[in-house]
């Protein structure tokens, strides 16, 4: 199977994927090859990629935030000649978990952009800034801070 993870600046590819478990909004959806065509949303949450590489099974685990899932057997393009399955997933941001991901490094980060995010708001309270820029900023901001939250939730759940 054909599996593709592409956000803004992050894109990974596997040709050999054996095994696709997704938690969706409405469940959790396992995909082998030959699965029915799907579509679903992932919001903040888990994607477990399984790979057969050199006949060793390899197990990827990624934190998707506002993600579409596409699973189809036809392919993207009409023209194409393999009609194989393929997922397809689209994210806003994503987080790639493994052995040297640390709670510690996201708790920081966590921290750091919070910090931003209470002065920023701060800042425009006090300023009476209710401009484009300073509204969306703060936007982006707490759209951060929900995502390393969840990332780790999800992180000292996965770590029990």
């Amino acid at each position: 199977m054909l599996f593709l993870l592409a956000t803004p600046e992050y894109t990974n590819v596997q040709s050999n994927t054996t095994k696709v478990r997704v938690h969706l909004r409405n469940g959790v959806a396992e995909v082998f090859d030959q699965h029915e065509d799907l579509m679903g949303k992932v919001e903040n949450n888990l994607l477990e990629v399984e790979t057969n590489f050199e006949n060793k099974v390899e197990k990827l685990l990624f934190i998707l935030q506002d993600a579409v899932f596409i699973v189809s057997n036809k392919g993207l393009e009409s023209n194409t000649e393999s009609k194989g399955t393929g997922i397809y997933v689209y994210a806003k941001r994503v987080r790639e978990i493994n052995s040297s991901t640390s709670i510690d490094e996201i708790a920081k980060q966590y921290d750091q952009k919070y910090g931003e995010l209470e002065k920023a708001t701060t800042k425009a309270e006090e300023e009476k800034d209710n401009s484009v820029k300073t509204n969306s900023r703060i936007f982006l901001l707490k759209e951060e801070v929900e995502f390393l939250q969840r990332t780790l939730v999800i992180l000292k759940d996965l770590k029990k």
